[in-house]
């Protein structure tokens, strides 16, 4: 399935902890969402960019219904 273009990107790795991982993963399988979509939700946030958040905390999700 094809996915909405999320506008110029930039690849960061960092290695972190299998804890915080673990952590950041969980949040993510709760919030619906990719763990690499939750990080940069997250920083951006955390940088003060509200505007770039794609997915966190969207009230309204965009999902075909369920057949009947």
């Amino acid at each position: 399935m094809a996915q909405p273009h999320k506008g110029p990107r930039r690849l960061v790795q960092s290695r972190i902890s299998e804890e915080v991982y673990a952590e950041v993963a969980a949040r993510a399988r709760a919030a619906g969402m990719s763990a690499s979509q939750w990080i940069a939700d997250n920083t951006a946030l955390a940088v003060g960019r509200p505007d770039l958040v794609r997915e966190l905390n969207r009230t309204e999700r965009e999902e075909l219904p369920l057949a009947i």
